[in-house]
């Protein structure tokens, strides 16, 4: 794995990490890792290397499930963090998945710029959302999620301030003295 790599998984984790925080600092709310990064390396081998629709399924495993203890709700969670340096819309591969494969997945973005922590229920995307972007010379897909993007308290009301303030010291690097 080259450093670069290295650098954008370990950024991907800790907005993991920062999420999972989150919601398992909510007396009601469990999180539990999920995604295919958390099972056994046996299986991780062999979907690499396998392309067929149970392979692909699991592949696109989300980050998490969530269960909320009062309420019974439950929902899977994917993680995305994003420097903000792409513009405007996010570069996103394979969203459709999660509604192709993980019906009830909500995407948590973990942001530099304010907001800070937004989210986006996948079963409200549609294409019109989406538009194809060059970037260094390759296409990539762009999402401008508009008004279904909202602001991560309105997915988890009971989320203290200060929690979220503790979260965002991890996001938003300290200013070079």
């Amino acid at each position: 794995m080259d450093e670069n790599c290295d650098k954008h998984k370990f950024i991907g984790n800790s907005a993991e990490n920062i999420v999972e925080f989150l919601i398992n600092s909510m007396p009601d709310w469990k999180c539990n890792k999920f995604g295919v990064e958390t099972h056994i390396n046996d299986i991780k081998n062999m979907v690499r290397k396998a392309v067929n629709p149970i392979t692909t399924k699991i592949r696109k495993m989300p980050d998490f499930v969530v269960f909320n203890e009062k309420t019974e709700e439950t929902f899977f969670v994917e993680v995305k963090y994003r420097s903000n340096s792409e513009g405007e819309g996010y570069i996103f591969k394979y969203l459709e998945n999660y509604n192709e494969y993980w019906k009830g997945t909500k995407l948590i973005i973990v942001r530099q710029n304010k907001p800070h922590l937004v989210w986006v229920d996948l079963e409200k995307i549609n294409d019109s959302m989406k538009k194809m972007k060059q970037i260094g010379g390759e296409w990539k897909v762009s999402w401008d999620f508009g008004e279904i993007q909202q602001d991560i308290k309105t997915l988890f009301p009971d989320l203290k301030d200060e929690d979220i303030e503790e979260a965002i010291k991890r996001i938003v690097p300290k200013e070079e003295d």
